[in-house]
């Protein structure tokens, strides 16, 4: 204490008269209040690190990351993600777009077929819809629980789809099961089906009961022959009451003949001889040959696209095969009076889709 009072108040080397001067020895104290605050900082070593025990710095790298995240936000504004539908398929099926499909507009879609006939009105009729977006073989089964689906209003909320030849609602869980449906090509594989696009096309497949698929095998269609000495009346315990086959024919329910004809008439149209490739030339005829690949019988089909004109539900499928996924139409769903210009090469009374009754050549 005696020293401590000699420092303060004892002359000392360096004073003035009424004034101290401390030593330079002695350190003047330092008061928090005057001290700016600072943060400790965490080791080098954690901030950034390349696996090297040495490490350092790297004051660019808090920019570039800034810089990366405002170019992938940018990218995003610019080139926003496509999104695809929970029923799309992921060959790309994508939500609508805001500039419509040609095919959806009906009228459009024809225009030059006025006064055509014969294979030149299926030469056109092929250049038109012949071109379209084509679907993975097993992208079909979505397809099918949308355009098939027992509830077409609301065909994503419906668990259910109806088949062709059973016209019955069954659970679409049921796909692909031995028990359940299988995808039906109307226009059988083994009649030159061996390739994308004809044998994922949606204009031809429909959800069918494996069993009755199975009885159908790869007939062709008619009722069966007068001389047939075995007709089964229905063609299968499965099937509707009014389907009938024999060792070579198969006739589906009356309600849905008019549909089946109709499909086999575009693929004859859109795969016909008219291909540039060298995929196989499918062809309606009354004598039926795998080899040649002529499905049939034209003449039954004919009749059947007469008596059973396109439906609603037969319409709003052709409408969603155009806006959801193919981007194409079957022409004779719009314009079943085509079929007997093409095939008769005589005119039809049958009305198309447009209201008009299309008096063929000569009238």
């Amino acid at each position: 204490m005696l020293a401590f009072a000699a420092v303060i108040f004892s002359p000392a080397p360096g004073t003035l008269s009424g004034r101290t001067i401390r030593s330079p020895s002695v350190s003047r104290p330092i008061l928090a209040r005057c001290v700016k605050k600072t943060t400790p900082e965490p080791p080098q070593s954690i901030l950034f690190s390349l696996g090297s025990a040495r490490s350092c710095r790297r004051p660019w790298l808090p920019r570039c990351l800034r810089a990366l995240a405002a170019a992938a936000a940018l990218a995003l504004v610019l080139c926003p993600p496509d999104i695809i539908p929970a029923h799309a398929s992921s060959m790309g099926e994508r939500l609508k777009p805001s500039t419509p499909y040609p095919c959806e507009d009906v009228r459009r879609y024809y225009e030059g077929m006025e006064g055509l006939s014969g294979d030149v009105l299926m030469a056109k009729l092929g250049a038109v819809v012949s071109p379209h977006a084509s679907l993975r073989y097993k992208d079909v089964w979505e397809a099918l629980k949308i355009l098939d689906a027992a509830d077409a209003d609301h065909p994503e909320a419906s668990s259910e789809v109806i088949e062709i030849y059973s016209q019955r609602a069954v659970p679409k869980l049921l796909a692909g099961k031995s028990d359940g449906w299988n995808r039906e090509h109307l226009w059988p594989r083994s009649y030159g089906l061996t390739r994308h696009p004809s044998l994922t096309d949606l204009h031809n497949i429909r959800p069918a009961d494996a069993n009755v698929n199975s009885s159908r095998g790869n007939k062709y269609y008619g009722g069966c022959a007068a001389t047939s000495k075995k007709c089964a009346r229905p063609a299968n315990r499965e099937a509707a009451p009014d389907t009938e086959t024999d060792s070579e024919r198969w006739a589906p329910p009356f309600q849905v003949r008019g549909d089946v004809a109709r499909s086999l008439m575009y693929m004859a149209v859109s795969y016909g001889s008219g291909q540039k490739d060298a995929a196989p030339h499918l062809e309606l005829s009354d004598s039926p040959s795998i080899q040649r690949r002529r499905m049939g019988l034209l003449s039954a089909l004919l009749q059947w696209n007469e008596l059973d004109p396109p439906s609603r539900s037969e319409q709003r499928r052709n409408d969603r095969v155009c806006s959801l996924y193919q981007h194409n139409r079957n022409p004779f769903v719009d314009h079943p009076e085509y079929a007997n210009l093409i095939w008769r090469n005589t005119p039809s009374k049958i009305p198309s889709a447009t209201g008009k009754i299309v008096k063929g050549l000569g009238q």
